[in-house]
Parts: C-alpha cells; structure tokens; sequence
C-alpha cells in the first residue's frame, strides 16, 4: 500500500531542483530507461546486497512500471516482501534515484517479472560528481557529530551512503538538532580497519523516511575542505565494500 512508505524531502538547498514529481515526466524518464535498456540497482527493503533489473514495460493507465525479475529465487522472495525498494541507474550520464513502497509477482511475455507503482518522486542528481556507496545495515558505519555549537558532547549517527562527496545520516532522535545549511566541524568517521577521519560538514538536505515499522530522519551532508589523506581513506573503504560485494555475489 502506497501510505505505508513516505519518502519526504523536508528542507533542501539547490539540490531540490532535481527532484520530479509529476506523472508525466516520471513515466517519460522510465519508458526513456526502457528503450534504453538501463540496469537498474534494486535494494530491497534492508537488503545489504542490490539486485540488478530492467524496465519492461510502462502502464500509464494504471499507472505502473513492469521490471525484469531477479533470477534467484531467494532474491525474489526478498523483493516482494521488502518494503520500501530503493532504484539506482543512471541515463545518459545522470544518476536516477527512485523509490517505491512494494511490488508484486506478475509476468512479462511469458516470463516471471515484477510490477511497482509508478513513483511518484524522482532524483536526478547532474551534479554529482562522486560514486556513492549505499551501506549495508551491518555493521553499521558510525559517525560521531557535535551536539551543537560550542558543545563538547558528541552525539553518535548511523551513516546510510558515503562518497568522496559527502555522506547522509540518520538523525539521532535526541541530542542533536540540525538544520539546512549548518556547518558541523570536527565529526569522526571511524572506517573498519582503515582508520577515523575527522572532517567539517555542512548539511544540504534534509528527509523523512516512513516505514511499516516507523520513520527515521535522514541528513544528507557535504564535506567541507576535507583533507586528501581522508579523501584517499574514504576511497579505499568504498573499493574494499565493493570489492566485498562483488566477492559475495560470485
């Protein structure tokens, strides 16, 4: 059911731009996928492993999307008892993001296939210049921020995806009060076996994610001067991830 899953950008610089809402653009951006023959990355409610998909079809009337099925059987039960699924891709250079509340089996030609509603919320993010790895829930990546100006206290947050970029984190329901635009020095990101970093960052967005089991709050954050030996740690986490990822999936 599409009430049990909001996805909602609270406050947001320039970034806001890019998100679509309209019907009509959305459908024409995923028949665009289609006729492309775009791989889409598919995490699947808390999933730490993507599977990967196509589009198939684009039912306006209804409206919904018809996308490939994963070929295991354990990632297919995974997928239509997820909820929310998450959908990355990209289109001519731009990264798509997107997120439904559940599918449904169904099939496509005479071949096994999913359906999802149309979503109603689409990022196209230009301007991102840096991959960026989505964290499996376990282990969690932690990150250490101050509780507030001129406080010692530090207040400890689940990071959700890094990149040489930024990072976005769960908000902390208590101790911590962010907002848009603030700046956040001296944060601490201990990377497993590779060390902690100590950046500045400065908040770009804010979301609501709501669940079935509840809704969390997310800060999606940019690195401010953040020093190359940092940079160059963070690079060798999200190769060792994905190094990892590729290893599991063989």
């Amino acid at each position: 059911m599409i009430d049990n899953i909001r996805f909602d950008l609270l406050e947001a610089d320039d970034f806001a731009r890019y998100v679509l809402e309209g019907p009509t653009d959305i459908a024409f951006y995923m028949r665009a996928l289609k006729d492309k023959r775009a791989n889409l990355s598919v995490y699947a409610g808390r999933a730490p492993e993507p599977f990967l998909t196509m589009v198939l079809a684009v039912d306006d009337a209804r409206p919904a999307v018809v996308i490939d099925a994963p070929r295991s059987t354990e990632q297919m039960d995974q997928a239509l008892k997820a909820a929310p699924l998450v959908f990355q891709t990209a289109l001519e250079k731009v990264k798509i993001q997107f997120m439904v509340p559940a599918c449904s089996a169904t099939t496509f030609e005479g071949q096994p296939a999913l359906e999802i509603p149309l979503p109603t919320r689409m990022l196209r993010l230009q301007r991102r210049d840096y991959y960026r790895l989505i964290l499996p829930p376990n282990p969690p990546l932690r990150c250490l921020l101050p509780a507030g100006e001129g406080e010692q206290r530090m207040v400890d947050a689940t990071v959700v995806d890094i990149s040489g970029g930024g990072l976005a984190v769960v908000v902390p329901p208590d101790g911590v009060s962010l907002k848009v635009d603030s700046v956040l020095d001296n944060c601490q990101i201990t990377l497993p076996e590779l060390g902690t970093i100590t950046a500045t960052l400065q908040v770009r967005n804010m979301f609501r994610v709501t669940e079935r089991g509840g809704s969390e709050l997310r800060a999606g954050c940019q690195f401010i001067g953040l020093p190359g030996a940092a940079d160059a740690l963070i690079q060798r986490y999200i190769l060792r991830m994905e190094r990892e990822r590729s290893t599991r999936e063989i």
